[in-house]
């Protein structure tokens, strides 16, 4: 039997935000190996292929493998309160020409995992710290440091997520030496946004009125800062506006792609909110991303995609398919499958194949219905709905551990 490995990481989600990173969950490649461990163990003349999966959260680049890096470089940044905090950047293998070999000049893709930068803190005061006198200038600072390391025609994708953080991108902008500044390298330059979440920056569901949620601030001091985050926000949008009015000479809307086929603005259903566009707002899907640097960011040239999709489509998930006789996919909390998030992705493509696909998770709220709308025949839960104690009350010794009976316990279920 031949069955793909493709788990997300399995990491505890306090108000649905995944804590990547924390010493209680485990990354996407630990979550596959234990799984296959576990498998091989039952039933050891199965061909297991591994392949972790992620959404441009922290850590994504980890999950791209050797063979699909051209290279690997360490950038130091500024965390949120300064703290020094390293992230990667990675020059992806360029696609084959049709002859088969690169053509000199050709246009290349680079990954920057910024979203380590600003990740979401376990601790609910340190997250409110964060949330009350962070700045997001160090995310502006490595951007412009990927970028000086990139080809004028180059993409560079750079992963971001949800955070503690909420200056409206106001620090960014600052490190990227000023709105004008800012404006004319991106105008000039290929600048996608993985993003890991598709919350707003502002309103009822909004990345503000979360604040309340992640940290320990007040619901009300939380919409004084998302009130602030979003003007700050919205006042660059109209100056980038204004610029865009006025500006001279030749400028490129869209992206130049070259590894990745489909990830530009012209193929994403969120693409009407990219460059200039009147709709981009503080109510737009995914703005609340880096503190509503998503935002800023947008309304100065970059485009933003899905995250699990953008992963997806480096890690060749369409191409590992193939062939499978199952598919097992794997997330922390499931209280619904996103279509546009690592399980609805792994499940979709499992669905293109007529393959079943099941997911392990930490705790499942989801029906069997919804399940089966998103490609999945079933989930299982490390958590039972009656348990007093949540899945991630061991540290991740013992996660691994039951990781790998729950992966001998599958192949005996599904293996023929």
């Amino acid at each position: 039997m031949r069955v793909l490995l493709a788990p997300g990481g399995l990491w505890p989600e306090p108000a649905g935000v995944p804590l990547a990173g924390s010493d209680s969950g485990l990354a996407p490649g630990r979550v596959a190996s234990c799984l296959a461990r576990g498998w091989r163990a039952a039933r050891p003349h199965d061909f297991l292929t591994l392949l972790p999966m992620a959404d441009g959260g922290p850590g994504s680049a980890q999950v791209i493998v050797p063979d699909q890096v051209a290279s690997r470089e360490v950038i130091q940044g500024r965390g949120p309160l300064g703290q020094v905090r390293e992230v990667d950047l990675v020059r992806l293998v360029p696609s084959p020409s049709r002859s088969g070999n690169r053509r000199p000049g050709e246009a290349g893709t680079w990954f920057l995992d910024a979203a380590r930068l600003l990740a979401l803190p376990a601790d609910p005061d340190e997250a409110a710290q964060e949330a009350l006198e962070g700045s997001t200038s160090g995310l502006g600072g490595v951007i412009g440091a990927a970028l000086s390391r990139t080809g004028p025609l180059d993409t560079l994708l750079v992963g971001m997520s949800r955070c503690a953080v909420h200056d409206g991108g106001a620090g960014a902008i600052d490190a990227l030496g000023g709105l004008r500044a800012a404006k004319e390298l991106l105008s000039h330059r290929s600048l996608g946004l993985v993003l890991a979440d598709d919350i707003a920056l502002g309103g009822m569901s909004g990345a503000g009125a979360a604040l309340a949620s992640i940290t320990s601030i007040s619901p009300e001091r939380a919409q004084e800062l998302d009130r602030r985050a979003c003007a700050r926000a919205m006042e660059v949008v109209s100056e980038a506006q204004d610029l865009d009015a006025g500006a001279v000479g030749p400028h490129r809307p869209l992206p130049v792609v070259s590894a990745l086929d489909d990830v530009g603005p012209s193929a994403s259903a969120h693409a009407p909110n990219s460059v200039g566009s009147t709709r981009l707002s503080a109510s737009t899907w995914g703005t609340g991303a880096g503190g509503g640097s998503a935002l800023v960011l947008r309304a100065l040239g970059a485009w933003a995609r899905p995250g699990a999709r953008v992963m997806a489509q480096i890690l060749g998930l369409s191409d590992a398919v193939r062939g499978q006789d199952l598919v097992v996919a794997a997330w922390g909390e499931l209280y619904d499958v996103l279509t546009d998030g690592v399980v609805g992705v792994v499940g979709q493509h499992a669905a293109s194949q007529a393959l079943p696909c099941i997911v392990v998770c930490g705790r499942c709220a989801v029906s069997r219905g919804e399940l089966a709308a998103a490609g999945v025949t079933n989930a299982y839960g490390m958590q039972e709905s009656h348990a007093t104690e949540p899945w991630d009350a061991t540290d991740s010794h013992g996660l691994e551990a039951r990781l790998v009976d729950l992966g001998s316990r599958l192949a005996r279920t599904w293996s023929r």
